[in-house]
């Protein structure tokens, strides 16, 4: 009798896939045989959203700590360490704060100067990790130039948030700058440009994605630089169009309000509406000219 040869079965394996469990399964078994806090804080870290913190108070903390050449994020971090409700953060408090430690440049410095304040080491370790949340907002706030070029007059307040009717009922989502037709508009930051075109309520807009993370938009523009394309990347301080009052109609739509830049800034992949202006009011201090 003919007996057919037996076949083996062969198996294959997802590569990602085991990767991925193998990672899962190493992180695991170092949270549970105790190994250092920075591994949990590395994986599992939370960091803070512009979006987690009212912009006035965010106001507060930049501007202060300018004035009393203090970095902002130890403001903050301390505010968080100790629990401060938004209704406990004055202008006050963090200026008291701040006065304590004048002088402070880094982290390493750190200790020392909260010896004033709190020596409590649980409380020095609170900070730590409050400072660790905060690298994404500072990455954002760091290095970054002013959208209107050096020498030309320009004017704002914060309008975030005001009611708006063209195209429905909505809210504002940027910061106006007035300022002429045709006065250069340049990038904040590094970054490519993801979107270019006509947008009915925008006009001539730029969406610019930066190193940081967040989508930069530029809207209602006169004209774009002639180097500037869907896809281009941009560097900080680059000329990327001209301010003008396209929009708020069919495509080529102009003089329908004053010339000015809107800019916005949207955050996380959500693409979340932030107000732009606390830092703004910072990034006023570095201009630069067009070129």
């Amino acid at each position: 009798m003919y007996t057919s040869p037996r076949i083996r079965r062969r198996y294959s394996i997802n590569k990602r896939r085991f990767a991925c469990t193998i990672v899962c399964a190493c992180i695991l078994i170092a949270l549970m045989l105790g190994f250092p806090s920075w591994a949990a804080r590395k994986f599992f870290i939370s960091y803070y959203r512009i979006s987690d913190f009212a912009p006035e108070h965010l106001e507060m903390y930049f501007t202060i700590a300018e004035e009393q050449g203090v970095p902002w994020y130890f403001l903050v971090a301390i505010d968080k360490a100790e629990g401060i409700t938004a209704e406990g953060i004055t202008a006050e408090r963090i200026g008291q704060i701040a006065i304590q430690l004048r002088g402070i440049e880094n982290t390493e410095q750190l200790k020392q100067f909260l010896k004033t304040y709190n020596g409590d080491r649980a409380f020095y370790k609170k900070v730590q990790e409050e400072l660790d949340k905060l690298k994404r907002i500072r990455r954002i706030y760091e290095d970054k130039v002013f959208p209107i070029a050096q020498g030309y007059e320009y004017d704002y307040k914060d309008g975030f948030g005001d009611a708006r009717t063209y195209g429905g009922e909505r809210t504002h989502e940027g910061i106006d700058i007035m300022c002429d037709k045709g006065v250069p508009v340049v990038s904040v930051c590094d970054g490519v440009v993801e979107k270019q075109g006509w947008l009915e309520l925008g006009g001539w807009r730029l969406g610019i994605r930066g190193k940081d993370g967040v989508y930069y938009y530029y809207a209602h523009l006169y004209r774009y630089h002639q180097n500037i394309r869907q896809g281009s990347k941009v560097k900080k301080g680059q000329v990327v169009g001209y301010a003008g009052d396209s929009g708020y109609g069919e495509k080529g739509t102009t003089g329908k309000f004053e010339p000015h830049l809107h800019f916005g800034m949207y955050e996380g992949k959500e693409e979340v509406a932030v107000n732009p202006y606390p830092f703004l009011k910072m990034w006023e201090k570095n201009k630069v000219d067009a070129e």
